[in-house]
């Protein structure tokens, strides 16, 4: 099968330039085109030779992903897309838009998935009932970005990008189906390219990877050139209620991961964000806000709280108001930086795997 372009490094791109006969700076060009969102296809890359393009059709694809499912939020702010692969499986990924508040900018984001399923089984993750399948790619993680990229155009002429401040997307977050660090390596590529200046040029603090808490590939990840930012999923203050919602939690307990997370910090100046989605009598007690707050005393980190969403058939009810109040006061008055995170995209089964669940055979 021919090489995809997206897989591709630059010194890539311009050693396939070389041995296509033309000059390395082509790779520039090439990159260009992709990256700014303006060509779909090499035909459309106008500044190219035009023998230059056949023979690029000839030796590479480009784009392989399919939109075959699309959702869009009552409130226009989310968009969920479903993308077939190459070999029919399937994978998800969200574009969500937030507006500026007091403490944060306006804010573009694409969530992409790194895998095909996901191999940690959190029992209230959709995704998780799904299993693995397979890893993706850099050039199938990032197709998905790039493919929200083109759908807003946000290019100039000729393919030049706008400047940050027009430009339709402003954060990735690797938050989507799939355990990134299980999939190291394609993930390191994907964002390479993106903060690339000859990919998207986002700044490694635009750029999100989450974990339920792979230790080693963490404190890997700490010692990187590019130091992202770095998400946690939580979900418990105690290894007893870790382990029923994060089965990794057995190999990975807290007493490993707290301090992961901190070596992270020191490492890389990155202040670690904790999720904690709320489950109904699961989670949400005041017992394990307490546990919570004397587990980060002291770390100069963030807890974004979210209401979990419901899982048929497996027992996880979203917390009720009172007791996600009552949970974040807690942490506030022991002095824990919080935010209680806005749900988006409820109403176009926006959470993780949600809409490739309706397209699986068995549901699940």
């Amino acid at each position: 099968m021919k090489p995809r372009i997206l897989d591709l490094s630059y010194s890539e791109v311009a050693e396939l330039a070389i041995t296509l006969g033309e000059p390395s700076y082509r790779a520039d060009q090439v990159l260009r085109w992709i990256y700014s969102g303006a060509a779909r296809s090499f035909d459309e890359m106008s500044d190219l030779p035009r023998a230059f393009r056949r023979k690029l059709n000839e030796s590479c694809r480009l784009f392989t992903l399919e939109p075959v499912d699309e959702k869009v939020s009552k409130d226009g702010q989310t968009r969920k897309v479903l993308f077939r692969l190459e070999d029919n499986k399937t994978i998800e990924s969200a574009y969500m838009l937030y507006e500026a508040t007091e403490s944060s900018r306006e804010r573009r984001t694409v969530c992409v998935s790194t895998q095909v399923g996901c191999p940690i089984r959190c029992p209230f993750c959709a995704t998780g009932q799904q299993g693995f399948e397979r890893n993706l790619t850099a050039g199938e993680i990032v197709e998905q970005v790039l493919y929200f990229v083109w759908l807003t155009r946000g290019v100039g002429q000729d393919g030049a990008a706008l400047p940050p401040a027009r430009r339709p997307l402003t954060n990735v977050v690797f938050m989507g189906m799939g355990e990134p660090l299980a999939n190291y390596e394609s993930l390191k590529g994907a964002i390479a390219r993106l903060n690339s200046k000859t990919g998207l040029g986002l700044g490694a603090r635009q750029i999100t990877v989450s974990t339920v808490g792979l230790v080693p590939q963490i404190q890997r990840l700490a010692r990187e050139d590019i130091r992202v930012e770095l998400a946690v999923s939580l979900h418990g203050a105690t290894d007893r209620v870790r382990n029923i919602l994060v089965p990794v939690n057995r190999r990975y307990p807290l007493a490993r991961l707290i301090p992961a997370c901190q070596e992270y910090l020191k490492m890389t100046g990155r202040r670690p964000t904790f999720e904690y989605a709320l489950f109904n009598g699961i989670n949400d007690s005041l017992d394990q806000a307490q546990k919570l707050a004397e587990l980060l005393a002291g770390f100069p980190c963030h807890v974004n709280l979210i209401v979990g969403n419901p899982t048929p058939g497996k027992g996880f009810r979203p917390s009720v108001p009172r007791r996600v109040a009552a949970f974040r006061k807690e942490l506030t008055d022991a002095g824990v930086s919080n935010t209680l995170r806005q749900s988006r995209g409820a109403d176009i089964e926006a959470g993780c795997g949600q809409l490739r669940s309706r397209r699986l055979p068995n549901g699940a």
